[in-house]
């Protein structure tokens, strides 16, 4: 019998501190070419797309800034007002070779979108779902300052269609970045609830991951990784921004738990919180850390012993009692968000009862839906969003 399990990556990441260093080495091969950076203007005042510009002008490289980016969970209109730097006029020097995406979750899924369309045409709205992709999009170089969403390494993209108040899942292997910097330097001006909220992200993936049906011994060692690292050390880097060893641990928390769910799939927290940042536009990280406890509960009757047992060990808890573990695993989570002040309710982030039954049928449509555990249906997501609201 087949059992199968691709394993996709960025062809190369640059990890670590000082690893901005080693960019220009990389970017040889489009030396004398025309890159469109994709950012916003808070990195601009930071000082990290200047750090970039100097990259490029030394390779002679020239380049266009599309700063549009105005608010996180990317849109429709931010990707087609980034797409409207291609169409002003025939020059050749409109003839963008690359795309560098500085920030972010939502930047880099931003310039994910833009290259798609740039190469395939039409509106990022044909993409949605999976494999929709059939030409390579425009190569990307993903500069990370969070940890964080992953999506600097994955072969995923999530826009906002406002017209519908949904957040896409688009999902390709074209999508993944070809390159990836992963520097803490870049990652200690993050706010703290910044820290707080793309930190859980990770814990998050990584737990979603590791419950998949589709994870594999590869992604649960990614997985579990993560879940140590970030249960030590997301409240050290939540508390202190200049705590670099911290913010490095982080770093590494985020990058395998991104492997592991960029191949092992999540599920249905993801499902659930796409709908809610769709609708009421906060923050993607605090919407998993209400969402998990209770998702991980439901699924807990289809996920093996085994594995609960090794999710309780890597939150620092060891017992032999599976009910006991599930209760610990929970109980951890919440203390976790409580250390780094996330929400504990729904209604606390915008949830009105009144909308549950539409994102009920709208995260059932969600591919990461396809790798939960356990098979639910639209009054399981009405049930779940009322216990957590």
């Amino acid at each position: 019998m087949e059992n199968t399990h691709n394993f996709i990556l960025p062809k190369t990441n640059l990890i670590g501190i000082g690893a901005i260093k080693d960019l220009p080495n990389e970017l040889l091969a489009w030396k004398l070419s025309k890159a469109l950076i994709v950012t916003d203007k808070n990195m601009i005042s930071l000082g990290y797309v200047e750090n970039v510009e100097k990259i490029l002008k030394n390779l002679f490289i020239s380049y266009d800034i599309f700063d549009g980016i105005l608010h996180p969970n990317p849109t429709v209109s931010f990707v087609e007002d980034g797409l409207s730097y291609f169409k002003k006029g025939l020059n050749v020097l409109r003839n963008y070779k690359l795309i560098i995406s500085i920030g972010g979750g939502t930047n880099h899924d931003c310039a994910k979108a833009i290259a798609i369309v740039a190469t395939n045409g039409g509106s990022i709205i044909d993409y949605e779902g999976y494999n929709k992709v059939t030409k390579p999009p425009l190569p990307q170089i993903s500069i990370n300052t969070t940890a964080g969403s992953g999506a600097e390494l994955t072969m995923f993209a999530i826009i906002v269609d406002n017209s519908r108040k949904v957040k896409m899942t688009i999902a390709s292997p074209f999508l993944t970045p070809y390159i990836t910097v992963n520097d803490p330097i870049f990652m200690t001006t993050m706010p703290k609830e910044v820290t707080a909220s793309s930190g859980f992200d990770v814990v998050s993936h990584a737990i979603e991951a590791y419950v998949s049906t589709e994870a594999s011994p590869l992604t649960d060692s990614f997985a579990l990784d993560a879940i140590r690292i970030a249960f030590e050390y997301l409240p050290r880097a939540y508390e202190n921004g200049n705590d670099l060893e911290a913010k490095e641990k982080m770093m590494y928390a985020n990058i395998m738990a991104a492997m592991a769910f960029n191949n092992a799939g999540l599920g249905y927290v993801h499902s659930m919180a796409h709908q809610l940042g769709g609708f009421y536009g906060q923050t993607h990280g605090c919407y998993n850390g209400i969402l998990v406890p209770y998702v991980f509960e439901f699924n807990s009757a289809s996920i093996p012993k085994q594995r609960i047992m090794k999710l309780c060990e890597a939150m620092g808890a060891s017992t032999q009692d599976t009910s006991q573990a599930i209760d610990i695993i929970i109980d951890s989570i919440r203390r976790l968000t409580a250390k780094i002040e996330i929400p504990g309710k729904l209604r606390e982030m915008g949830l009105k009862e009144n909308d549950i039954e539409t994102l009920s049928q709208n995260a059932m449509k969600d591919i990461t839906v396809f790798t939960n555990p356990r098979k639910g249906s639209v009054e399981d997501f009405m049930s779940l969003f009322k216990s957590a609201y």
